[in-house]
């Protein structure tokens, strides 16, 4: 008996903790745009008592101190969250440490761990390289799940969010770029990484959540049920003069592409897709999508002004 409350009372090592997290299969990360509902597939996979997934707990840039918890509670404190799975790291360690100690505790008690990652517009081709590169070498084996929306409703909530947060709104080519750059990162990943889905917003239903229940083996009975039109915005292109509405056109038709091609399935996703074959015939679905945003990206270069300072823009939609 002594001996066990012994051991019980021995200080705790990080390092033995992370060591509980033994494969990156057992991880899954949400990546998106800002206000593209990455928040509300979070909040709905935590809502199963074998999930456990930290809202924009941010790896790829943490400093790695021992002091995660701290710093991650904060953080969410300062955006007036409230305490959720997804907004609060709880003390599981007897004291504070860094990140890795953190999700291996966490992986200890749930079948699937990991976090949500939100892109945002100033700097997010780098961003997103900086965030590949880690997952690459931290974390190939894991379950990825970008999420997607009508660019119409992302552009206009992230803009509304801002003017909120922080007084002015990014324009329609920073917000915009920014989404493509996110869709770019999904094709990047399904092309690398093993175990990558994306999801489009206004297509969760019950049958949605029951083909990703199946996907990451875990069964989510509720997890539909946070998709309640009743507690999201609408949003008209009735707000955007007509030169914005002729800018965003293409990138609407462009996601309206991708929903397509995410129900039937993209194949052959390894074939040649080198931008200049001499027929068009030879472009798969997948390689015109890839095609067409890099074009996007590029037109959209010359309107981007200087960048805004960013806020939370994890808030509720």
């Amino acid at each position: 008996m002594l001996g066990a409350l012994r051991r019980l009372l021995q200080p705790v090592r990080p390092q033995a903790d992370a060591a509980r997290l033994s494969d990156a299969s057992q991880c899954v990360f949400i990546v998106g745009a800002a206000r593209s509902g990455s928040t509300v597939l979070l909040n709905a996979l935590n809502d199963s008592p074998d999930i456990f997934l930290f809202g924009e707990a941010n790896f790829h840039t943490d400093p790695g101190t021992p002091d995660f918890a701290a710093r991650y509670n904060a953080m969410h404190r300062g955006w007036a969250n409230q305490e959720t799975k997804s907004s609060y790291c709880p003390p599981v360690l007897r004291g504070d440490a860094n990140w890795q100690a953190f999700l291996g505790q966490m992986a200890a008690r749930h079948r699937l761990v990991g976090a949500k990652t939100v892109i945002t517009a100033a700097g997010s081709e780098s961003a997103a390289d900086d965030w590949f590169a880690f997952h690459c070498q931290h974390f190939f084996k894991s379950r990825y799940i970008f999420t997607f929306r009508d660019p119409l409703a992302t552009l206009l909530s992230t803009q509304e969010l801002q003017r909120y947060t922080i007084g002015q709104a990014e324009s329609l080519a920073w917000v915009m770029r920014n989404y493509l750059a996110v869709m770019t990162l999904y094709l990047r990943c399904l092309r690398v990484l093993p175990h990558v889905q994306a999801i489009c917003h206004e297509d969760m239903d019950r049958a949605g959540f029951d083909r990703l229940a199946t996907w990451l083996a875990v069964p989510l009975p509720q997890a539909h049920e946070y998709y309640d039109s009743s507690r999201v915005r609408a949003y008209s292109d009735a707000a955007l003069d007509a030169h914005s509405r002729l800018k965003l056109a293409p990138i609407r038709a462009l996601y309206d592409r991708l929903r397509r091609g995410l129900r039937d399935g993209f194949t052959l996703p390894q074939l040649d897709q080198n931008n200049a074959h001499l027929s068009a015939t030879h472009f798969t679905p997948l390689g015109r999508l890839a095609r067409e945003v890099e074009k996007l990206m590029t037109s959209l270069s010359a309107d981007c002004p200087p960048s805004v300072t960013l806020g939370n823009t994890s808030a509720t939609a």
